[in-house]
């Protein structure tokens, strides 16, 4: 059931998705529901979030990574 993903994997479902995320895109990515997203960065989970003015973008890397340790 945990089947080791190889790189080629990884870098075809990455090149779906740019570098710095909406929120909407980053919860497709992880496949939650927007409100769960938005739950765990109140929670402090998402250290790749940014603010600039009133949008929240989200560095794709970091959140999959603060995902997986999370």
């Amino acid at each position: 059931m945990n089947k080791k993903l190889t790189q080629q994997e990884i870098d075809a479902s990455l090149h779906q998705y740019p570098p710095v995320l909406t929120p909407e895109e980053a919860a497709r990515l992880l496949q939650l529901k927007i409100s769960t997203l938005y739950r765990h960065l109140s929670e402090g989970k998402y250290n790749g979030a940014v603010k600039r003015g009133k949008p929240i973008r989200f560095w794709r890397d970091r959140l999959i990574q603060d995902f997986m340790m999370g």
